[in-house]
């Protein structure tokens, strides 16, 4: 994996964690915890919603792979087009 692909997905996991936060029905985070069997009650008791910072977690990993993938295509893509007419 090149660098440039840690720095896509780093990135969109950060934004996508802060934008669940405020919006915190963006799926498919929900739908992810509940897969696995993980209630996203809200807790009041710190001030932070952990439930909100769960959701976002695991939006942060389905888009930044979703980046990762699309960035990785985008960049061996071309590449193995233009091997494959030189031959």
């Amino acid at each position: 994996m090149r660098a440039g692909g840690v720095i896509i997905f780093m990135v969109v996991f950060f934004v996508v964690v802060l934008v669940t936060y405020f919006m915190f029905d963006l799926p498919p985070g929900r739908e992810v915890a509940g897969f696995l069997g993980i209630s996203v009650g809200d807790s009041a008791e710190t001030g932070i919603r952990t439930s909100a910072l769960l959701v976002g977690f695991f939006n942060g990993i389905v888009y930044g792979a979703t980046a990762l993938l699309v960035y990785t295509l985008g960049i061996s893509l071309p590449a193995m087009l233009s091997r494959d007419k030189d031959s």
